[in-house]
């Protein structure tokens, strides 16, 4: 990339002055899959069990241990950042997130039932926040431990 007379790049893309961090990838997916391990399987158990027995006793605590789940792929993704650790820790749980309900999606239009846009829409903002929410636990953490 070429510099113009004041300094900034000439030849730079758009978005390069937006000041947008890097994500670490490796952490991100990282702290997808092993928060997975915990979030996915009570993700399973309540859809079974609210599925069939609505409206269920089980549907909050199953979604809330599936949120401390996400919350757990943000500190996890932020712990293993080399850079930007808040947003890689938000982006694993999004991304964690948004990868399993894909495969909800393919299910239901192959079965031909309805796909519950705003309802993906608002868990999905709840996965940013959660894995948000770890990733700023996890910089705390470090921070008091110098």
């Amino acid at each position: 990339m070429g510099r113009a007379a004041s300094g900034a790049c000439i030849d730079a893309p758009p978005w390069h002055h937006a000041g947008v961090p890097p994500v670490d990838a490796p952490a991100a997916v990282r702290g997808a899959l092993l928060s997975g391990i915990v979030w996915l399987p009570l993700a399973v158990i309540s859809a079974l069990v609210v599925d069939r027995d609505h409206p269920s006793g089980w549907a909050v605590p199953l979604f809330l241990g599936v949120l401390l789940g996400l919350v757990a792929a943000g500190w996890i993704a932020s712990r293993a950042a080399a850079v930007s650790p808040l947003l890689t820790g938000a982006l694993s749980a999004l991304g964690g997130y948004l990868v399993v309900e894909a495969i909800g999606v393919v299910r239901r239009l192959v079965a031909g039932t309805d796909v519950p846009w705003s309802r993906i829409l608002f868990t999905a903002i709840l996965a940013y926040g959660s894995g948000l929410t770890g990733a700023v636990l996890a910089e705390r953490r470090k921070a008091r431990r110098g």
